[in-house]
């Protein structure tokens, strides 16, 4: 059996180690649950990323982070001007399509960080990397409380403060490009042990893999509330959720009179 997966490495009150087997379990939780947001913003990102809808950025652009329970409001998406929608494209255009994050590559490292970073009043790493991981799938992560608390933060890690938080988001995304690096053999397993069943996760870039890995395994510490449901790893594999659910629909030319 590979190695557990340990992204958390070197980080203190740290989430420990996964087993690849208990990680498998909750993935195949995970991406058979219809409430989760395997379909709504996996599978359904990836249509539209094929579609070519994450090829510019707009004050709609942060809704897509609500297919992931972002929570982005109205005003949100009002507060976010033209200048910063500039900037922001600029920061994404820098990050090349379908490149990997790479702990090795410093240049990278930075532009993600700088991915992660950027945000204004109301709209920080939660939100905007709930944003930004539709755009660069393979290389900005999703970086929410969950993910915050995994790392031995606060679950508000992402959000507050201006250097700490930097230092933070960088700290976080190369340990995640280490891990990618590292065990590759163990997410590898990972990936044949959910394929059987949910085919589709061979379209999902490791790193999102990883970050379902964290978030799936950091719920489980919590204590669960009834409407939550039982744990991940304890809960029954549902029916398999087809990527075409999620495939976009053209309409029909409008007939000129």
């Amino acid at each position: 059996m590979p190695d557990p997966i340990h992204a958390t490495r070197g980080f203190d009150k740290a989430l420990p180690p996964v087993p690849v087997q208990d990680a498998v379990r909750r993935l195949l939780a995970y991406c058979t649950e219809p409430r989760s947001g395997w379909g709504a913003y996996d599978l359904a990102g990836a249509h539209a990323r094929a579609a070519g809808l994450f090829n510019h950025v707009s004050a709609w652009s942060l809704l897509w982070a609500n297919a992931l329970n972002g929570q982005v409001v109205l005003d949100n998406v009002a507060a976010f001007q033209p200048d910063w929608q500039s900037q922001y494209a600029t920061i994404l255009s820098r990050i090349p399509i379908d490149s990997d994050v790479n702990a090795g590559d410093t240049a990278l490292v930075d532009s993600v960080t700088d991915a992660c970073f950027f945000g204004f009043p109301g709209v920080w790493g939660p939100k905007i990397t709930k944003v930004g991981a539709l755009y660069r799938p393979a290389a900005i992560p999703v970086l929410d409380g969950h993910v915050a608390a995994a790392f031995g933060f606060g679950r508000e890690a992402f959000t507050i403060g201006a250097r700490e938080r930097r230092d933070r988001i960088h700290r976080v995304v190369r340990a995640l490009a280490t891990c990618l690096t590292e065990q590759a053999e163990s997410l590898q397993a990972v990936y044949d042990g959910v394929a059987g069943t949910v085919p589709e996760i061979k379209a999902v870039p490791a790193l999102r893999v990883l970050d379902m890995i964290l978030w799936t395994s950091q719920d489980d510490t919590y204590k669960r509330r009834p409407k939550q449901g039982a744990r991940w790893i304890d809960r029954p594999v549902q029916d398999r959720i087809p990527f075409e659910s999620f495939a976009f629909h053209p309409l029909a030319s409008a007939a000129h009179c």
